[in-house]
């Protein structure tokens, strides 16, 4: 009662440390998915940054690149236009015209038009020119191409600058020297239409004795397009300013001043973050080596980020979402991963019959695997130990003629780790003299040694070309296996390692040894008729009472006993109850080679011979429930006609007619119930289609047969293989049923046993090339 108790209690704490183990299962499964979900948010978020920091470098690098390209356009166009004024500055007839006081005395008026037509028209080379005017102090002309005005008609209905006066502008014009100056944009009244211009001065004659101006006007919308693709609705601005910090264009929706000091930019070009009335910029800027001018780009942080502010958003969105989902998949995966080892644990605390000290149920299921390795480790040491006794089982019931088929034989070799196919055989008889004197104690020791001594020396030399196994307590049967046809070459080899074996039992145990070698033989289940001929050449050899190597091959023809052993009779019948006819017509092929060629047997002895045959078969029918007047009447139409060895044959030829009459019975029976079979199995698969857990397995456990079986026997019976006729049955419904009715796909997807629709379309699409939708359309 005590110990009872006590295994009571200790089983009841390990149930307990158990229960414990299997909540702390669900943790240890729950925790990796944890842990893997994490994983992908860390990797989430890494790139989150970086696409941050991408993007907020693309932004900054367009808007340099975009003042760079402005930058270079607008210095290539100012160089242009510096290059035009020199040209002008350098005419000879401009610098005549200069000294001109009177332009309308005598020749002067010639001069004015020969001078006006000698000016090209620039803004054809340059669209950023919008006019350009030559000013002549002295003679207060302007000359443009095409036309002539004076100081006075120039300003007020030409060119009117809205901020100057006359005297300002012709004192701004006429007395100030101006070496490429551009002076910031105004706003320019010309031909009565407003316009926003910057003007380009270049002096005539020197510094303090100026002769004139030449004045290009350029359009400052030229210079906004240079913007253009530049969002500026959210408080953006551009500035173009120049080396005194003036403003020479700009692009602002508030038309403000300029919001930063040009002298707190730091080198030729940057970007900078900036606060600018409570409103965080960020302002890239270049500066032109050029002129000394600055190119200003401002946006508001939020603008210049806002794919950012977009990508953030959804991220996080889809993060929350991912988590959740996440979450909610790695508690059910743990779940349901952790239900089977639950189930794991109750079978083991069921069915062990130890019981287990491990406190959790991964240590118990542990501590059981291993134990089961250890159970196998053992059982495959003990089958290793057990592989002699199968060998030796194997070739006794080689020998003796057992196998009814050469696929039964070839099976039975992978049990045993053996590989004999496709090679040829010859099998010899080793007969130890002095075992039959008999026997006492000590003697029966002395000669059980000798016995094994002379088996291993028997297989030492034989080493790989043959296998050696015990027939009796005085014999060995050796099966010796080539890779060859023909016979003669290893005729000698054979003959020589029999001779080897013998000088060394004799010269180390005292042992004489009488050998006999059967027939060559090609296939496993003729092995047992080379054994017979072995055996029949070793008792020759000891009828003889000789001690050389007896060939079967070598024996005398003439004898007079016909070959018909007992093996070879049971061999025959079970292939001819089986219904193989080539193996049956082989055997027959064999025994007629023996007695009818090989031999010369007597009208006596042949006429046992074909009794004993019909005796098989007589012996044969009651088994096969056939008409055994049949061949009654063919043995009473035979009996008495066997007077000469002609007839005999002929008697033979109808024993090998009756065989095949047998054997054509069998698979005939055979047909019957495979016809009977199929019939069976198409309709059950005429019934049963719709069912979408109908396949292979299951109609294999309906009818009791293996589905390896059942898959060769459908694809014999029908040439067809079993899946793809299920298939095609299934699919010539569904077909039917898209033709004439108005289901949906699901629902005739659903009638024709496809467990999803996305199934049947697919197979539908593989085996018709269109779709079902389009096939319904088409044919409904």
């Amino acid at each position: 009662m005590g110990t009872f108790t006590m295994l009571f209690k200790r089983e009841r704490s390990v149930n307990v440390n158990v229960n414990k183990g299997r909540h702390r299962v669900f943790a240890r499964i729950l925790v990796p998915y944890l842990v893997f979900l994490m994983l992908p948010m860390i990797i989430g978020w890494v790139i989150y940054e970086k696409t941050t920091a991408l993007i907020e470098s693309e932004a900054t690098a367009s808007h340099m690149n975009l003042l760079e390209q402005s930058k270079d356009i607008l210095d290539r166009r100012l160089e242009e236009i510096a290059s035009i004024t020199q040209q002008l500055a350098a005419d000879t007839r401009i610098m005549r015209f200069q000294s001109v006081t009177d332009p309308f005395e005598g020749t002067n008026t010639y001069r004015i038009l020969d001078t006006n037509k000698s000016l090209y028209d620039y803004r054809m080379s340059n669209n950023f020119i919008f006019n350009y005017y030559v000013l002549f102090k002295n003679s207060e002309m302007v000359l443009t191409p095409g036309a002539s005005y004076s100081f006075q008609h120039f300003f007020d209905r030409v060119a009117h600058y809205s901020k100057h006066d006359y005297d300002s502008w012709y004192d701004f014009v006429a007395k100030q020297f101006h070496t490429r100056k551009t002076f910031a944009s105004e706003e320019v009244i010309v031909q009565g239409v407003p316009y926003s211009m910057l003007t380009y001065m270049q002096s005539l004659g020197y510094p303090g004795n100026p002769q004139g101006a030449i004045a290009v006007m350029i359009d400052q919308k030229e210079i906004q397009k240079l913007f253009q693709g530049l969002n500026i609705s959210e408080g953006g601005w551009a500035y173009i300013v120049d080396s005194e910090g003036k403003i020479i264009s700009e692009l602002s929706a508030s038309k403000a001043s300029l919001p930063i000091e040009i002298g707190n930019l730091i080198g030729d070009k940057g970007v900078i973050e900036q606060s600018l009335q409570s409103k965080e910029m960020m302002i890239t800027y270049t500066k032109s080596s050029y002129n000394g001018w600055t190119y200003l780009v401002g946006q508001p942080t939020f603008v210049v980020l806002e794919k950012v502010r977009y990508i953030q958003k959804i991220t996080f969105s889809l993060t929350f979402v991912f988590l959740v989902v996440g979450v909610f998949i790695a508690y059910v995966l743990a779940y349901r991963n952790s239900k089977p080892l639950r189930n794991i644990v109750n079978m083991i605390l069921e069915k062990a019959d130890v019981i287990s000290h491990q406190r959790d149920v991964f240590g118990l299921i542990g501590e059981t695997v291993t134990g089961l390795f250890h159970n196998n480790h053992r059982m495959k040491s003990e089958i290793e130990q057990q592989v002699p006794l199968l060998r030796a089982a194997y070739f006794q019931r080689l020998l003796n003629g057992q196998f009814i088929s050469a696929r039964d034989a070839d099976a039975l070799l992978k049990h045993v780790g053996m590989d004999l196919q496709g090679m040829s055989y010859r099998v010899a008889i080793v007969h130890l003299r002095g075992f039959d004197n008999g026997y006492n104690n000590d003697l029966l020791e002395e000669l059980d040694m000798k016995r094994l001594l002379a088996k291993e020396m028997l297989r030492r030399t034989i080493d790989q070309e043959g296998f050696v196994y015990d027939i009796a307590e005085d014999q060995f049967g050796v099966l010796f296996c080539y890779r060859a046809e023909q016979p003669e070459p290893y005729k000698e080899p054979i003959e020589q390692k029999l001779k080897e074996a013998n000088e060394e039992m004799k010269s180390q145990l005292k042992l004489v040894s009488v050998y006999g070698v059967g027939g060559l033989c090609d296939s496993l289940t003729s092995i047992s008729r080379s054994y017979e001929q072995a055996r029949e050449a070793l008792n020759v050899q000891l009828w003889k009472n000789e001690n050389e190597i007896v060939w079967y091959d070598e024996l005398p023809t003439d004898m007079n006993n016909y070959y018909f052993p007992q093996d070879v009779e049971i061999r025959l019948i079970n292939l001819a109850k089986a219904g193989d006819h080539a193996e049956v017509q082989h055997t027959l092929d064999e025994i007629y080679h023996e007695n009818f060629e090989l031999r010369h047997l007597s009208f006596a002895v042949m006429q046992l011979f074909l009794f004993e045959m019909w005796g098989s078969l007589v012996k044969l029918l009651p088994q096969m429930e056939l008409d055994q007047q049949e061949v009654y009447r063919r043995i009473q139409s035979l009996s008495s006609d066997i007077d000469s060895y002609e007839n005999m044959r002929k008697n033979y030829q109808s024993i090998r007619a009756t065989f095949k009459w047998i054997c054509e019975s069998v698979n005939e029976h055979k047909k019957s119930q495979n016809v009977q079979l199929i019939q069976s199995i198409l309709g059950m698969l005429q019934n049963a289609y719709m069912d979408s857990e109908l396949c292979l397995d299951v109609v294999a456990d309906r009818f009791r047969i293996s589905k390896v079986y059942l898959s060769q026997f459908f694809k014999e019976q029908t040439g067809i293989n079993f899946s793809d006729y299920l298939e095609n049955l299934r699919m010539d419904r569904a077909k039917d049923l898209l033709q004439t009715t108005e289901l949906t796909i699901l629902e005739i997807s659903d009638k024709v046993g496809y467990s999803s629709s996305n199934t049947f379309c697919r197979a539908f699409k593989r085996l018709h090339g269109v779709s079902a939708t389009s096939y319904k359309k088409l044919h409904g």
